[in-house]
Order: structure tokens, then C-alpha cells, then sequence
């Protein structure tokens, strides 16, 4: 007998602008965003670390991270059919502008020259990362499934402070901590630059791109929004939005979640500061 599949829901479905906090820059964080169906049928079919690192080449390694980006769960017939489903929404021109009617005045005030840079937002053509291009599109969505592995050795953080890359135009992370979860950390946490000068680096990332890090020194941390189940935090990308991950202990267990991205040709802001 086929599985029946949970009807997909946004994980925009009743969020509004009521919902967003401005400290320390404009996101919205959403408990329970997902009808307790369609959660545990993702939770339950999420890949592991181990799945994904032998489908893209990467050996398994304390605490790094693993991406099945929406094309990888598309393409592999093992894959859950809520899966497929969830990823095609999560990256499709319906979910962008979902994006835009939450968040498009707050993104235009703190990037006041955005549309001048990238053409009219609500114009942009939609398409998905790893399969459509710049050629055709102005912005390629994705879905990712997010596993970073157990953590060995010594306890660590994932990634400190740092500004997501400027040619993406949002962020999204949305959480699926396992119950049996038990490790301290692994938290997000939310900062804003101390008084004074302050500089970015940049080093060479799995993306071939650039990773735009602060030192700790430069920041103060703000609030951290928890890692559990079931949760959604969302935001729009600029200078402004720093975050990290706190260091997570010893633990034998994965933490998972899925990202949400929008990527566009050409970045929005300079963080050569």
C-alpha cells in the first residue's frame, strides 16, 4: 500500500509582520512552524550525515557540514516523496514572494539601493539553484537538507560570527532537532557590531566562493534562539545580520536542519570594511 503524504504547508503560513523582531536586525523566529504531520514525515525520511557524505564525495568528520541541496533530493529516487514536494515549494516562485510580502520593506531599508542593483524584487525571474542560471534567471532558490556531524574529540563551534555572502538576499534556517538529542549547544546566536572599527575576513570555502567571518572581538552578542525542533528563523540578508553557531559538546548525535536560500548574480553590499 502507498504511504499517504502530508499535504505541504509553507513554512510562511500565517507568519506576518507582527512576527518580526528588528534587535539585533529584522527576522522572525516560528515555533511549531509546520502541522506536527508534516514535520515528523520529514523528520522521520531526513537524510544522515553518512547518506549524504557518500553521495557527494565528502568524508565524515567531526562537526562539519553536509548539504543535499534541493536537486540532489530531487534527482535520488530514495528520497521520500514529502521531500520532494517540500524542497520543490521551499524553492519556487510562490515561496519567494511569500518572502517579499514578510520582509520586502525591511530589506529595502537597511539595502536602499537594492532594486537599483538587481531590477524591481518582485520582477526577478525565479529560479533553482543546480538547475536553472543567471542566463534565464535573476534569482536561484534552494532547499537544502543540513546535517552537521557528531561532534568528536573536542567540543566545537560549526561557524562564529559572520555575515552571510552579499549576493544572497535572504537566509533561512528551519530546525529538526531529534528528541533523543541531548547535547548542550549548537544554538544560533544573534549579534551587532561593538563601537569602533571593525574588519571582515574572508577565506576559501567548500563553495568556491568567499565566507565573509568576524572576529569576536568586533561583536557583542545579542540573544540566541534556541536549536529545537520544529523552529524557523528567517531573515533578510545585509551588513547588519550577524550570526553564529555556539560550540556544541561531545555528542554522538547530528544536528539537523534545513536552509533557505536565494542567491543573485551580483552582491547586494560590500563587507570590505
Amino acid at each position: 500500500m502507498t504511504q499517504s503524504v502530508p499535504p505541504i504547508r509553507s513554512l510562511l503560513a500565517g507568519v506576518t509582520k507582527d512576527d518580526i523582531r528588528r534587535d539585533p536586525f529584522p527576522h522572525v523566529v516560528i515555533r511549531d512552524a509546520l502541522p506536527r504531520d508534516l514535520y515528523d514525515a520529514l523528520s522521520a525520511s531526513m537524510p544522515t550525515a553518512e547518506y549524504i557524505g557518500t553521495r557527494i564525495g565528502k568524508e565524515i568528520t567531526s562537526n562539519e557540514r553536509y548539504n543535499y541541496m534541493s536537486e540532489h533530493i530531487l534527482q535520488d529516487e530514495a528520497m521520500a516523496r514529502v521531500w520532494k514536494d517540500f524542497v520543490t515549494y521551499h524553492a519556487s516562485p510562490e515561496f519567494y514572494a511569500e518572502f517579499l510580502d514578510l520582509f520586502q520593506e525591511d530589506l529595502l531599508a537597511n539595502l536602499p539601493d537594492a532594486e537599483k542593483q538587481c531590477g524591481p524584487l518582485r520582477e526577478l525571474r525565479v529560479g533553482r539553484r543546480n538547475r536553472d542560471g543567471f542566463e534565464t534567471h535573476d534569482i536561484l532558490m534552494d532547499c537544502t537538507a543540513v546535517i552537521n556531524s557528531a561532534v568528536t574529540g573536542r567540543p566545537s563551534a560549526y561557524r562564529g560570527p559572520h555575515v552571510d555572502k552579499p549576493h544572497k538576499l535572504f537566509g533561512g534556517l528551519f530546525y529538526m532537532r531529534q528528541t533523543q538529542d541531548d547535547a548542550d549547544g549548537g544554538d544560533l546566536v544573534l549579534y551587532k557590531y561593538r563601537e569602533g572599527a571593525h574588519k571582515f575576513t574572508t577565506s576559501a570555502s567548500e563553495y568556491g566562493d568567499n565566507r565573509f567571518d568576524i572576529d569576536p572581538k568586533y561583536v557583542e552578542e545579542v540573544t540566541t534562539v534556541p536549536y529545537r525542533s520544529n523552529t524557523l528563523v528567517m531573515y533578510p540578508i545585509n551588513p547588519l545580520a550577524l550570526h553564529g553557531v555556539s560550540v556544541r559538546s561531545l555528542t554522538p548525535h547530528q544536528r539537523r536542519f534545513v536552509a533557505l536560500v536565494g542567491d543573485l548574480q551580483n552582491p547586494l553590499f560590500d563587507l570590505a570594511l
